[in-house]
């Protein structure tokens, strides 16, 4: 007889947000091995070192509750692998103090603040008396050290005590001593259950923390809260339970003072929106509408010292600087002053230049693979010069680094290259230059679990090292899970930049492999030790590195080195359109799905179109567009206006404009879209909606 399927350990929630992101078939693999139905003795041991066990729960109204059980290290035992004995009570004004019952369906975190180490579980209680509870495992999980700060702890009270008398307000929304509590939390418990009732250890109930940068969770009134949900371990048990049921508890503790903050809600997932987009590391967004909840004073008998925050957090943003991305897309493009701080060599030909802000102490997150469109007043020249540059660091919060290739003069007046030479025979420590924020769609795609193939030749190596510096980030806080190869070209080790930092990296890092190509070394150059091969990095080369896998394929470089790639991963049947991530260096590149051809102006391509009225709305001017006039941005400089540009074809967005009514149309889809209510100017024209009144307004 055929053998009966096994059963998932993930119920159809937490399935169906894995599906949603692309980690389906991987997450049910790792499910299948590592979530077990009892507590391995290191696990067992673990919970035996704890001072705290944050539980959730539900209420006889099906609303879930985070609370937590305290006690010292050794309050916690497991006499054996599906048990767990808790010598604890509720702490006075806990909800779960109305409804703890045998049968009740529980969550358990094991969370250890100083080593960053937590263990997901659930079950039923089976036992409670006035010594504690008892605990039968239905699943249990590691779970990744991401976004947890270290804090050490020390007993300021008898932890038995905490079944005494206090203050305790029961609250339908919150009010100014709440507010407090929530603003300084760098991280909280949340609750979620999901059942359909037939027994299986997918469902129940379930806790889980969630950690950020002071004022990750952001009040939005005294009834609604909103938090970023940064990337995790991919089994989305808390969300999957949300999209099942609606409903979370939360619990926010005081470290300071001792209070604590239970709160019961209604939960909504933001799945996409203009704030997610703007939240650096944000996934999606969380908010929650407050049904019921109490604030217990001093309740927590432990004081607790702060030592760092998690790593983790450097790839995420605040909602200040969401505020003031959102301002600046809607204000247009604005340029910042940025003071260059740091200035090295990594190679003959490419120097990197440290940028930091002169106006605050923080900049927006980029993504990792993105560019930084910088402003130089050129000496010479009455108009500044615009140029895109990729920042070659993962996102930290702190600086850009712009890795930048000397490029020979070609002509005297504004030749190619003028803006590189500036920055290498100008530009000092201390030199001001002119930025916006970062911007372009060639990034790495966070929510992927797949292998990375990182391809680069010459210093398209830049976006490359930034996707690899963040992996490597990433791989620190969730240990080492997703296996990288980086594969670069050059000439030779003189023409090679960060040379010596890959190695140091692939030396410090298991899960990345490294092979370096040259196509002419030098005598000085040694194989096995400089470089592992000579040649051409071709598919055959990728055919003879790469096990057998789905891999994300990303790769820059110089144009022939793309296309012969390109055409090789489709050869191989790799799909193109969602495995080959790629980015042009230069303006005026075709996109590599396309066939080559004659490109066709607009004159000749729009004929038919009708004339539109274009106002700009900033200088109060308008003008009437006709295919004869070209695009959007020749028609703005025709009118004397300055609009910001560098590629002239759609790829690096420096030309991305507010569209205040009407729309546009594109010749050819841009190969990086403008967010949304903006259109790149350098390559679209306006869209008639009505022959007679046709009108597009931009805010230029």
């Amino acid at each position: 007889m055929p053998k009966s399927p096994i059963p998932s350990p993930f119920h159809r929630g937490e399935r169906d947000i894995q599906a949603r992101k692309g980690v389906r078939d991987r997450i049910e693999d790792i499910g299948q091995r590592f979530i077990r139905d009892h507590l391995p003795d290191e696990h067992r041991q673990f919970y035996g070192q704890l001072p705290i066990l944050p539980i959730g729960s539900v209420d006889k109204s099906g609303r879930p509750w985070a609370s937590v059980l305290v006690g010292r290290p050794g309050f916690v035992q497991s006499p054996d692998p599906k048990t767990l004995a808790i010598a604890a009570r509720p702490i006075f004004g806990d909800p779960l103090n109305e409804h703890i019952a045998p049968g009740a369906a529980i969550g358990i975190l094991g969370i250890e603040y100083h080593t960053r180490r937590r263990n997901r579980l659930t079950g039923k209680l089976t036992g409670i008396d006035d010594d504690g509870i008892w605990l039968r495992v239905d699943q249990t999980f590691g779970n990744c050290p991401q976004y947890i700060q270290t804090r050490e702890f020390e007993f300021k009270s008898d932890p038995a005590s905490v079944v005494d008398p206090r203050p305790v307000r029961r609250l339908n929304r919150l009010d100014e001593h709440a507010t407090e509590i929530i603003a300084h939390a760098d991280h909280f418990f949340i609750a979620t259950y999901f059942s359909e009732g037939n027994g299986a250890a997918s469902f129940g109930a379930d806790v889980s923390h969630r950690g950020g940068k002071i004022g990750f969770v952001r009040v939005d009134d005294d009834k609604t809260l909103t938090f970023p949900d940064f990337t995790g371990n991919y089994h989305f048990n808390t969300l999957g339970n949300i999209l099942l049921n609606p409903r979370a508890g939360l619990l926010f503790i005081d470290f300071d003072k001792g209070d604590l903050l239970f709160l019961t809600c209604s939960a909504e997932i933001i799945w996409d929106s203009e704030e997610r987009r703007a939240f650096d590391g944000a996934e999606q967004l969380v908010r929650f509408r407050i049904d019921e909840g109490f604030l217990v004073e001093n309740g927590m008998p432990i004081q607790w010292k702060f030592l760092e925050y998690s790593p983790s957090l450097e790839q995420t943003g605040t909602w200040q600087e969401v505020a003031e991305t959102i301002a600046a897309r809607q204000e247009g493009n604005i340029y910042r002053n940025y003071k260059v701080v740091r200035i090295e060599p990594e190679s003959e030909i490419i120097t990197s230049f440290y940028l930091q802000p002169e106006d605050s102490d923080h900049i927006p997150c980029h993504r990792a693979g993105q560019f930084l469109p910088i402003e130089i007043k050129f000496p010479g020249s009455d108009e500044p010069i615009r140029r895109t540059y990729t920042i070659s660091n993962a996102p930290n919060g702190s600086y850009y680094r712009l890795s930048i290739k000397r490029e020979p003069p070609a002509r005297p007046n504004l030749p190619p290259g003028v803006s590189s030479n500036y920055f290498h025979d100008v530009v000092k420590e201390g030199t001001t230059i002119r930025a916006m924020s970062p911007r372009g769609k060639f990034s790495l795609d966070e929510s992927s679990i797949r292998p990375v193939v990182l391809l680069s030749g010459g210093v398209g190596i830049t976006p490359l090292l930034s996707m690899m510096e963040q992996l490597f980030n990433e791989s620190q806080g969730c240990g080492c899970k997703r296996n990288v190869w980086f594969i670069h070209a050059a000439r030779d080790r003189k023409l090679q930049a960060f040379a010596d930092y890959v190695r140091k990296l692939e030396r410090e890092w298991p899960c990345l492999n490294v092979h370096i190509r040259y196509s002419h070394p030098s005598p000085d150059d040694v194989e096995g030790e400089h470089y592992d091969s000579t040649g051409h990095v071709d598919v055959d080369l990728l055919k003879s590195l790469l096990p057998f896998d789905d891999y994300e394929f990303y790769m820059c470089g110089p144009i022939p080195f793309m296309e012969s790639l390109y055409q090789g991963l489709k050869d191989l049947n790799v799909a193109a359109d969602e495995r080959i991530h790629y980015e042009f260096f230069g303006a005026g590149s075709t996109l590599l799905k396309e066939q080559p051809g004659v490109s066709v102006g607009l004159t000749e391509e729009l004929s038919d179109r009708p004339p539109v009225r274009v106002r700009f709305a900033k200088s109060k001017s308008e003008a009437v567009w006709e295919p004869s006039k070209g695009t959007l941005l020749d028609l703005a400089e025709a009118e004397g206006l300055r609009p910001a540009y560098s590629c002239r074809s759609g790829i690096c967005q420096t030309c991305a404009t507010r569209v205040l009514s009407g729309d546009v149309d594109y010749l050819e889809p841009p190969m990086a879209a403008p967010p949304t209510g903006e259109a790149l100017i350098c390559c679209s024209y306006p869209q008639a909606m009505d022959a007679d009144d046709s009108e597009i307004v931009l805010n230029l």
